[in-house]
């Protein structure tokens, strides 16, 4: 069974499943994009550096989600998207958010509701080159390591896993062997590790430690400020001891969920805590995400992309630059073309 379709059987589709040839084929635009320019082709950005101001940098989203319509996917019970989200939340309805706000593309998460089905979201990475890389979802079951094998480069088009400790199996922790075998084969196939700390940081703060000291050359992307609500959080400072790995970056991603219950936008809370981040792990090490299509029934996706500059964390124009786009260029070069 492919890596990247469901045994489960599917309801008809509007656009078929890719088959491996074109998910392989999504797998070399990204590598022919890393090559060097060629007369008539687009210009890759690298790098923030490449820019010579804010009117040309790309502002990229490094946390979201896309899934099919129900009418259009079998999903499994208790699987169902949200009803509110159900039918705005494919890849189309995404592009159209980042048209109006201004957002070139995205690095989309594979998520929760299609587990391990990444159809969908290699669809949209083919589909749309230029405009997504693709993180897909870690399965650490027996046999996930040869799977997530399928999923990387060359042979797929995500260049990103995420790790969710939930799906380990009770008991497990991510540095058992199959945990340490994906978190290496990551390494070696030059892609992220994305951690989801949901029920907190405290649980596995230690585990990544132990990890990305095994194996330094696999980078590493913490979710959603590592799910510590603020400085005051008791796991503020477990979050800033991860700076001392310089393979460690920090998604500064949805705010509303670690935000105080009830709070709007621009989220002024989480300011000191992105300005923190800023301090602890450098202006490179930090990257916006909205967590769309969640953050449509809070604050919007339009203005969650304005947050950086107005929660009060008091960052510097660069600094805005580089958080809002430039920092994810350079992590993923060659993943997004203008």
């Amino acid at each position: 069974v492919s890596a990247l379709s469901s045994t489960r059987p599917l309801r008809p589709r509007t656009s078929p499943t890719p088959t491996r040839s074109r998910a392989r084929a999504a797998s070399h635009s990204h590598a022919s994009a890393s090559s060097p320019e060629r007369p008539g082709r687009e210009r890759v950005v690298a790098s923030a550096a490449e820019t010579t101001g804010s009117t040309r940098a790309m502002k990229l989203d490094a946390h979201l989600h896309v899934w099919p319509s129900p009418s259009e996917y079998a999903y499994a019970p208790g699987k169902e998207p949200p009803a509110g989200l159900a039918e705005r939340s494919t890849a189309e309805a995404l592009l159209q958010q980042c048209e109006r706000a201004g957002v070139h593309g995205a690095l989309i998460v594979q998520p929760i509701n299609l587990m391990y089905d990444h159809a969908y979201v290699a669809e949209a990475l083919s589909a749309h080159p230029g405009r997504f890389v693709g993180c897909c979802l870690a399965d650490p079951s027996v046999g996930g390591a040869a799977a997530l094998g399928d999923l990387l480069p060359p042979r797929g088009p995500f260049r990103a896993v995420r790790f969710n400790p939930g799906l380990w199996p009770e008991g497990e922790r991510m540095t058992n062997e199959a945990g340490k075998a994906m978190f290496k084969l990551a390494g070696e196939r030059g892609a992220f590790v994305g951690f989801m700390c949901f029920h907190g940081l405290h649980l596995h703060v230690e585990q990544i430690k132990d990890l990305c000291a095994e194996f330094p050359a696999t980078r590493v992307l913490m979710d959603h400020f590592g799910f510590v609500k603020g400085t005051n959080d008791p796991n503020w400072q477990a979050l800033l001891s991860l700076a001392e790995f310089p393979q460690v970056y920090v998604k500064a991603s949805a705010q509303f969920r670690v935000a105080p219950k009830g709070e709007q936008w621009p989220y002024e809370t989480t300011g000191p805590a992105l300005r923190g981040l800023l301090d602890a792990f450098g202006r490179d090490r930090v990257v916006w995400g909205s967590d769309f299509p969640y953050v449509e029934e809070q604050c919007g996706y339009e203005r969650a992309t304005k947050i950086a500059e107005s929660c009060g964390a008091q960052l510097s124009a660069e600094e805005v630059e580089a958080v809002m786009g430039g920092n994810l260029a350079r992590m993923f070069p060659g993943g997004w073309t203008s």
